[in-house]
């Protein structure tokens, strides 16, 4: 349930950021990313805690909103993200690159290659004789929504990319993923 809280927290904030991507993301924007975060996600859990989040997307997705605009009111906040060399600006700018980069890597080609197992799977349901012709068309069609989601996700810099590489396992553990 907290990675779909984490994960949505970053998802959000690569589809509702007014910022323009920075390029030349470097280790210790990423550095300063980290640490940031660790100091961060108790907040938001407590957060997620407090609003009732079942952990459903719904309700992860409003909570993550909520939690997201709240942060510019919080002095403490700002203090820590001062303290990483950060303001809520550039802290945002760089975390949706982090962001990008590492989901990148991890479901990209060379990670769990989501975009594969998709493919993959409307084959199988394109193939299963089981399943009625309007429920397969829905469903396709959910694949391949998701999948046009998934491509822009997936469309970091290789530089940036490569940038987060050597910072995969720290990640993960901010993103609580594992395979």
């Amino acid at each position: 349930m907290k990675l779909v809280r984490v994960a949505g927290l970053f998802m959000m904030m690569l589809c509702v950021s007014s910022n323009a991507w920075c390029s030349g993301l470097t280790a210790s924007d990423v550095q300063g990313f980290i640490a940031s975060m660790q100091e961060l996600k108790p907040y938001f859990d407590q957060y997620a805690e407090e609003s009732g989040d079942d952990g459903d997307s719904a309700s992860t997705a409003q909570v993550v909103t909520d939690w997201a605009q709240g942060l510019k009111e919080q002095r403490d906040v700002e203090a820590i993200l001062g303290k990483h060399g950060f303001d809520f600006n550039t802290w945002s700018t760089v975390s949706q690159q982090v962001t990008q980069a590492y989901m990148a890597v991890r479901l990209g080609k060379d990670g769990q290659d989501v975009m594969g197992q998709m493919r993959q799977s409307i084959a199988e349901i394109e193939g299963n004789k089981d399943i009625p012709a309007e429920y397969k068309t829905q469903m396709i069609t959910q694949m391949q929504t998701s999948m046009a989601e998934m491509e822009k996700v997936l469309t970091a810099s290789p530089q940036d990319q490569d940038t987060v590489k050597p910072f995969v396992s720290e990640l993960d553990a901010i993103f609580e993923m594992q395979e």
